[in-house]
């Protein structure tokens, strides 16, 4: 083999391989930008299901209220079809509110003056599942035959001694839901979409007079499978894409966040074309150089073989070329192998720092290094912002194990992770920088050492999501309490005012069953506040406590007030 040859096939052997490990490399840094944005397309999926819920839970409320009016038992329903009105201009989401007899009959519809005939109701599917639960109930997109419109029907059942004698419902526009979804100010090219149970797309941020009332079918088989997911297919227009779904707990509509597959893949279609532009580049000129370098070389190496000739003629020996140790066979090709290899990985390393720094300071989750002692070496905006520093300069000169409210979860994370290597997805409480107090999803991964630090914390902001589960746990309660106390109170108040219509009885016993009386009135407005707590997607946590309709200490101020006696 001629030395030049040999050359080039030390050129071609050395690129091929770097080559490969920087096309990996660059494909792995893809698979985890694509991961994290899979990650905020979730989040912001499960966002807009819970606005969605929000809404809905808002009409809830709104029908709730409406339900207590005493205008509702009176034959003139004059004074509940003003207080209807009103509820509406409050809650400007809803179209109308109708009031419907368990025949169907609409009493009266906000669309029409009252008194005027109505077409039933008791076709709506809604409607008869109302009936029949005896429990409100939220529809997929119809027609109201009333409007002739595509709307959503959310109903509430008026109970009167145990048995339904009306419906309460508001019929909301697909545009109120599309509303909700363009406050999320969605990216460009991403689209959001709202379907009900059925697949039927009822709101979305692109095109909706194309799109509202059509089925989504892949969405909705997704959908059936899993109550939230992140799935590439394609798109409704037919376009790669990727999609991130949440299914509502209340509603039982499904939010989607699609983005176009080109917006992920194209970062890294530019990556390996890069790549291989200066994969040939440099492949063109190793092999110009070395066939310079060879023909050098050999012309060195033919002068020294004319010496060692001559010397074995006898003849006199000319002068030696002079050579350098890069020039000697077997020693130059492996200094240049390894010099080549070590900027290989001088290049690959540097890469490698420059994506991990990338994705350690556009984290949405906050992150930092820290020392064994406690002390932050580094963090990102995200860790700065959740623990409520200005910025990371400010976090540098602070201790982490100050910011754990119980030192002693520290201990344990950190004992995790020196008998596991990590410790993953721990719920822990610390102190922010102004006092407060907030709960954190906390990560601990050893990391390599100083001066980088010794692990590698990741935290997540939940306290609102713990505030919104405990406040739900308490709602959940407190219905139940409330339903089981109405039943037997209505009886005890009956009774009571049965007393009172007695006129024989002695007047010091009159005023006792008077006292005992509004008692039982008050009890029975605690038990109405109870079931409000229903409202709980309504609830924005501000750290005062709990609604002012459950406070025991007031409740029981009001119930020992004396009360007024009743006009004989």
């Amino acid at each position: 083999m001629k030395l030049r040859t040999f050359l080039l096939a030390v050129v071609s052997l050395t690129l091929v391989p770097l080559l490969g490990v920087a096309g990996i490399a660059i494909w792995w840094a893809h698979q985890d930008e694509r991961r994290n944005l899979e990650q905020v397309l979730l989040y912001h999926a499960r966002s807009l299901s819970v606005a969605v819920d929000r809404e809905v839970e808002t009409t809830r409320a709104g029908l709730m209220g409406l339900s207590t009016s005493d205008d509702l038992d009176s034959k003139d329903l004059g004074k509940f079809y003003e207080q209807a009105r009103l509820a509406r201009e409050a809650y400007r989401r809803w179209l109308t509110v109708a009031l419907v007899d368990p025949s169907g009959r609409q009493a009266l519809n906000l669309m029409h003056p009252l008194g005027t005939a109505l077409p039933s109701l008791s076709g709506l599917d809604t409607f008869q599942r109302t009936i029949q639960a005896r429990e409100p109930q939220v529809s997929d997109l119809i027609v109201d035959p009333t409007t002739a419109r595509r709307v959503i029907a959310v109903t509430l059942p008026l109970l009167r001694d145990g048995e339904i004698r009306h419906v309460l419902i508001a019929f909301l526009t697909p545009e109120s839901f599309a509303s909700v979804l363009a406050s999320a100010q969605v990216a460009g090219g991403n689209v959001a979409t709202m379907v009900d149970r059925h697949g039927v797309v009822v709101a979305t941020t692109r095109d909706p007079g194309q799109w509202v009332g059509k089925p989504s079918p892949v969405l909705v088989r997704r959908a059936r499978e899993h109550e939230e997911e992140v799935f590439a297919g394609p798109s409704r227009e037919g376009s790669a894409a990727y999609t991130a779904f949440s299914r509502g707990l209340q509603s039982s509509f499904t939010v989607s966040i699609t983005t176009p597959q080109e917006q992920l893949e194209a970062p890294l279609r530019r990556s390996l074309w890069l790549l291989s532009a200066a994969a040939v580049a440099a492949f063109v000129l190793s092999l110009g150089v070395a066939n310079v370098a060879g023909r050098r070389f050999t012309a060195r190496l033919r002068r020294l073989t004319g010496a060692f000739t001559a010397f074995g003629r006898g003849e006199p020996i000319p002068e030696l070329p002079k050579f350098t140790l890069s020039e000697l066979s077997g020693v130059s090709s492996a200094l240049r192998d390894a010099m080549a290899l070590l900027q290989a990985r001088a290049t690959a390393l540097q890469e490698s720092e420059q994506r991990y720094r990338t994705t350690f300071e556009r984290n949405p989750a906050g992150m930092c290094l820290v020392l064994q002692d406690g002390r932050i070496v580094d963090c990102n905006e995200a860790f700065a912002r959740i623990l409520g520093f200005d910025g990371p300069a400010d976090v540098l000169t602070t201790n982490i194990a100050q910011l754990y409210v119980e030192p002693k979860e520290r201990e344990q994370l950190l004992e995790r992770v020196s008998a596991a290597g990590t410790a993953v997805n721990g719920e822990i409480q610390m102190r922010r920088r102004d006092g407060r107090l907030i709960w954190v999803l906390v990560s601990v991964v050893r990391s390599s050492g100083p001066p980088r630090g010794d692990f590698e914390t990741t935290l997540v902001d939940i306290t609102e999501q713990k505030a919104a589960d405990e406040l739900r746990t308490i709602a959940r309660l407190a219905n139940g309490a409330a339903h089981e106390i109405n039943n037997p109170l209505a009886l005890v108040v009956g009774r009571l005012e049965m007393l009172l219509d007695d006129g024989g009885l002695a007047p010091d016993l009159r005023e006792r069953i008077v006292h005992i009386h509004a008692a039982a009135e008050r009890i029975r407005e605690i038990v109405v506040d109870m079931t409000h707590l229903t409202r709980v997607q309504l609830y924005e946590h501000t750290g005062s406590g709990l609604p002012e309709m459950i406070d025991i200490r007031k409740s029981a101020a009001a119930s020992s007030d004396p009360p007024e006696p009743p006009a004989s």
